[in-house]
């Protein structure tokens, strides 16, 4: 006997045949010859609605309610029978027997055969005196072929029809469950998948949002569904109509670079997977979206071009720093003489060629920081002390332009792993940008925070700021907005923070003032001493 969904919708059907059927005769019971007709009618009707209640309402085992239905139907004809004694009204006790064959259950079969047997013996043996007699012969015979076909019927049922009729069923059930397998695993997949997944109308509105969607576009599902809304920066929507053109004529797009638009209006680096949706018939009815969120990839990529740029402007500035400084010391040992000698007639100019060559030489020596960064000899360091060493050094100058600077500690004291006087050239650096982007009386403030086991420094100043353009050249070689500065600062400082494993950014963002992050990964964090020990 087969289990599941098939043998409760077979229990449903029968349950609502017989309700019906014994609805009919309740209806019709007033025009029976026998009052006493009603009595097992309406019990067998509160019987079916239990059945009915139980089956809806509750969670029974299946195969017990299949029993309690053909059993239940015996018995009901049984107590028909009691009540109008008429011998033809015997056969109906067959009816059980051949219901029991849709359940293919063998032993609800042999059950029933035993039990309707006993029946009627003991009917026929106690009962047969008070059957009502049959005047007519061919009634006799009628029923005598009624019985005879039935019997033919059962045998060739349970023969030939039951087993294929048990291997169908099986078969439909093994598909029903593959069905909804297949389905369940859809559903576990739309929910759990770590890219976007939205499924789109004809006419753009959103149909199904999973919640990686949610978490990517900043949309919740009640907002968005059944509306179209804005995905796309303005940027894009040239580009967004020609692929949703595509899209409607059956073409596809996989992995396409764009940018997205979140709810805060904040854009974001994709790629985008678009696809039409079919039907049965081969008609498009939806089209759908898969967004992955590539900005830190893209980061990534953009920093390995950067360091690979690093290092070849390293390795050139290596050996014109080489081929410079060598000429160069005997040319400014032969000047120096000239500016000693007191009948120099030409100081004036041997003066300016000397002050060219310490500036030749300042960018030669930063050739060479650039080239080699000291970074071989490398220790734990803890960065916020070497900050403080950057602020005391820079504190007569501070004083003096009642500059403000303040160092706010991370929750934990952490370590970095690199080189200290590297990464004190860094602060070095950056403390001198901010000084000459202050004036007197501003204010200079250096922010730590540990965030995803790396500690960030973030730098703010309250200067002039920059603008956009200069925002885009921040780390170009030779680039500078001040006078007499060789513009190798920030790009010497890039590099050591590569070197390190770090990072640098600027807020573009900030309208007034400056503000850098720089971000190393933590070598050591010790929470047993947060700032509240600190403090003490």
């Amino acid at each position: 006997m087969e289990n599941g969904h098939s043998l409760q919708s077979k229990n449903k059907c029968l349950i609502i045949s017989f309700g019906l059927i014994v609805l009919l005769q309740l209806i019709a019971s007033p025009f029976f010859d026998q009052p006493l007709y009603v009595l097992p009618i309406a019990a067998c009707a509160l019987f079916n609605l239990s059945l009915f209640g139980f089956l809806h309402f509750g969670n029974p085992n299946q195969k017990i309610i299949s029993w309690l239905i053909i059993v239940g139907s015996n018995f009901y004809i049984l107590s028909l029978l009691f009540v109008n004694a008429d011998f033809p009204y015997l056969f109906f006790l067959f009816f059980p027997i051949i219901i029991s064959l849709i359940f293919s259950d063998k032993y609800l079969l042999i059950a029933m055969l035993v039990l309707t047997a006993v029946e009627l013996i003991v009917l026929l043996r106690i009962l047969g005196p008070y059957f009502y007699p049959v005047r007519d012969a061919k009634i006799i015979i009628h029923f005598s072929f009624l019985f005879i076909l039935v019997m033919v019927l059962l045998f060739f049922i349970t023969v030939k029809i039951g087993p294929q009729m048990k291997k169908l069923l099986i078969e439909k059930e093994v598909m029903s469950m593959t069905l909804s397998s297949k389905d369940g695993y859809l559903d576990l997949f739309f929910e759990h998948a770590q890219d976007a997944i939205a499924v789109f109308s004809l006419d753009q509105k959103l149909l199904a949002v999973n919640p990686a969607f949610e978490e990517v576009y900043g949309w919740k599902r009640e907002e968005c569904i059944g509306k179209s809304i804005q995905l796309t920066p303005p940027s894009e929507f040239v580009g967004k109509a020609e692929r949703q053109r595509y899209l409607l004529q059956g073409r596809s797009f996989t992995n396409i670079r764009s940018k997205e638009l979140r709810k805060n209006g904040t854009v974001f680096e994709a790629e985008t997977t678009m696809a039409p949706i079919y039907d049965k018939n081969k008609e498009i009815v939806a089209l759908s979206l898969i967004t992955r969120d590539i900005t830190e990839k893209i980061q990534a990529e953009r920093l390995k071009i950067e360091a690979i740029k690093l290092n070849a402007i390293g390795e050139i500035a290596a050996t014109v720093a080489h081929e410079v400084r060598n000429p160069m010391t005997s040319v400014n040992g032969f000047v120096q003489l000239m500016n000693e000698d007191p009948d120099n007639p030409y100081r004036t100019y041997t003066e300016i060629m000397e002050n060219e060559i310490e500036r030749i030489n300042l960018i030669a020596n930063e050739f060479l920081i650039l080239s080699k960064p000291n970074i071989k000899q490398r220790k734990e360091i803890d960065v916020e002390n070497a900050i403080i060493g950057v602020i005391d050094l820079f504190a007569e100058e501070l004083k003096m332009r009642q500059i403000n600077c303040s160092l706010f500690l991370a929750e934990y004291p952490s370590t970095v792993f690199g080189n200290e006087e590297s990464l004190k050239q860094v602060f070095i650096n950056l403390m001198k940008n901010s000084l000459e982007a202050v004036q007197d009386g501003g204010t200079i403030s250096f922010y730590n925070s540990i965030v995803n086991h790396t500690i960030s420094i973030t730098l703010t100043d309250n200067g002039h700021g920059m603008d956009q353009e200069t925002f885009k050249q921040l780390f170009i070689p030779f680039f500078t907005t001040k006078d007499g500065a060789t513009g190798l600062g920030l790009v010497i400082t890039k590099k050591i923070v590569l070197d390190h494993g770090g990072k640098i950014d600027f807020n573009e963002l900030r309208k007034k003032g400056t503000e850098l992050t720089v971000t190393f990964p933590i070598y050591s964090l010790n929470k047993s001493i947060g700032l509240a020990t600190l403090a003490e």
